[in-house]
């Protein structure tokens, strides 16, 4: 015998073991690797969630239990007194927020009016007087600027005879008489026992020591049946 290999009379033998490369053999399919903690990690996510909501709510609970206490305590108390106290009324001008700016509303007084005809008017009750001061009947001007003025009376209509509503100013800066800002005449003859009203109503510039009246002619028919049927006041716009 010769060995593999080995040529005889030009005849070339193969090896014994031979490799064909190309057989339809498959080859063995690579493992798939596994996904670890994709189910794991949304379970954490909700025990997250969980958890910060259970603190947040911890710390509500004691910052409310520590700035109001327990119930029954000193505190429910004081809180319950000090609202009973609150409701309870107040007397005089403390009801009203004082104006920012100068105000006054005025009702005739029970007199009516002075000798001149100057209506007189009540500053108790409910009535304001703000940065404007009451004398003699008119409202001094403490503070110069642009104000509204009104007046309105109830009156018994005159039989044949006139009746006068009229706003003065007097002012230390001109000599003489008063000045009339505003006036209302009735000169018909009707039956007395009607009522009728005036009303007045302007905006008029005034400087410190102004004086601002009303005066009504034939005053006595002026009606007086409720406080708030005659009326006088002026507010800085």
């Amino acid at each position: 015998m010769r060995p593999a290999g080995t040529a005889e009379a030009g005849v070339v033998y193969p090896p014994v073991f031979v490799v064909d490369g190309q057989a339809g053999y498959p080859l063995p399919a690579n493992p798939v690797p596994r996904r670890r903690g994709t189910a794991i990690w949304p379970l954490y996510l909700l025990l997250s969630l969980a958890l910060c909501g259970m603190v947040v709510e911890a710390c509500f609970i004691y910052h409310l239990y520590t700035s109001t206490g327990p119930p029954g305590t000193v505190s429910d108390v004081e809180r319950a007194e000090k609202i009973s106290q609150d409701k309870q009324p107040v007397k005089g001008s403390d009801l009203m927020m004082k104006p920012s700016k100068p105000t006054a509303h005025l009702t005739i007084a029970p007199n009516l009016s002075s000798r001149d005809g100057v209506l007189l008017w009540n500053t108790e009750g409910n009535t304001i007087a703000h940065e404007l001061a009451y004398k003699h009947g008119g409202l001094e001007v403490q503070k110069e600027g642009y104000y509204f003025i009104y007046s309105k009376v109830f009156f018994r209509e005159p039989t044949c005879k006139m009746f006068t509503h009229t706003v003065l100013r007097s002012t230390p800066r001109y000599l003489g008489d008063v000045m009339e800002l505003m006036e209302s005449r009735r000169v018909h003859c009707h039956d007395p026992r009607e009522l009728q009203s005036s009303y007045l109503g302007g905006v008029f510039h005034l400087v410190k020591g102004d004086t601002v009246q009303v005066k009504a002619k034939n005053h006595s028919l002026i009606a007086r049946q409720h406080s708030y049927d005659n009326f006088f006041g002026m507010y800085m716009i």
